[in-house]
């Protein structure tokens, strides 16, 4: 079968995997949609070291089209999205509810991986991990559950609150994911930061009460005068930079939070002044990942109706096209790209 894999830095190319053959409790599915994020388009320019094992694509929904015989909780035709990988539930840091920190994470995961003809749903992975897609469900909706947990993940770690102010520094897909999440949790004033006006105006017309371009407008400027001077009560960096979590921290109230959401290269530094954090108490933590109680989450969401979950799906593109996929949003064209088969 054929898989979209990292090969050398910079190119994705389509590979032959064999197909997955099931053991006890295993499930094999039929990808519908996936979700093409900024991971993957890392790991296209990172490259492949050595023998390629695994595809790019992990934000999966799929039709069940094999059971293994001991498998009595799913059934052949039914759709369903499944976690990435799953914490064990066991170890020190499942015990005290940091799932994402799980020392045997990556042990259960999609093989191999979420741009492949077939894919198998490892046993445990379908016990705890994986969830119906309701009936009447767009599956390129459904593969927005891994993308819509994380930033659940994220909101509920820096403890947005009903009434509360949020800053969202970026205006990519995420940033918009999280405008939307920040308003369904009950923030009262979301406001954007940017650099890419067809991106700000989607976000402003859907999401944000306030869209700052940061090329024309000063930041703090903005978010001084619609929080009355105090700072947001929230900020959310999901930009994958040091100068954007250093931002968030200057535009924080006094015993506000600032997450770092966006991952960022291995030994990236920022300067932070001690004295600033111990007077304003603001709390800085930061967020990875997705654990299944996050999809279960995501999913009650998007059955809510409360939010226009498919306004983030700017491009669709066939699997014989998926390379053409990862260029889209590694050029930034539009905001969320699947892939559907």
């Amino acid at each position: 079968m054929k898989g979209l894999a990292a090969d050398k830095p910079g190119e994705a190319v389509f590979t032959d995997f064999p197909t997955p053959e099931l053991e006890k409790g295993d499930l094999l599915v039929k990808p519908l949609a996936c979700g093409i994020c900024s991971t993957d388009v890392k790991m296209v320019k990172r490259g492949s070291e050595g023998e390629i094992k695994y595809t790019l694509g992990h934000e999966l929904s799929a039709e069940i089209v094999e059971v293994s015989e001991s498998e009595e909780k799913w059934d052949v035709g039914q759709r369903v999205i499944a976690t990435p990988y799953l914490p064990c539930g066991s170890c020190y840091y499942c015990q005290h509810h940091r799932p994402t920190l799980c020392t045997h994470l990556y042990e259960e995961t999609l093989i191999p991986g979420g741009l492949a003809e077939r894919v198998k749903i490892p046993r445990d992975l379908a016990a705890r991990g994986t969830f119906p897609i309701p009936k009447g469900m767009d599956p390129e909706v459904a593969a927005l559950a891994e993308p819509f947990g994380c930033v659940i993940h994220g909101i509920e770690d820096a403890g947005i609150l009903t009434g509360d102010s949020v800053l969202v520094i970026g205006d990519g897909p995420i940033g918009m994911i999280t405008s939307m999440v920040s308003k369904y949790y009950g923030a009262d004033l979301v406001m954007v930061s940017g650099m890419t006006p067809h991106r700000m105006d989607v976000i402003g017309e859907q999401y944000a009460d306030i869209v700052v371009d940061v090329t024309q407008r000063d930041l703090w400027a903005e978010v001084e005068k619609a929080t009355k001077g105090r700072g947001a009560d929230v900020v959310m960096s999901t930009v994958s930079s040091a100068e954007a979590l250093e931002t968030g921290i200057q535009c924080v109230r006094p015993g506000g939070s600032v997450n770092a959401f966006a991952g960022v290269s291995d030994g990236t530094t920022i300067d932070l002044d001690i004295r600033k954090l111990h007077y304003k108490q603001f709390v800085l933590t930061g967020s990875f990942g997705v654990a299944p109680h996050h999809l279960y989450k995501a999913m009650e969401l998007f059955k809510s109706g409360r939010i226009d979950v498919g306004s983030v799906l700017t491009a669709s593109f066939p699997f014989g096209e998926a390379d053409e996929a990862i260029a889209y949003v590694r050029d930034r064209i539009g905001l969320k790209a699947t892939v559907t088969f």
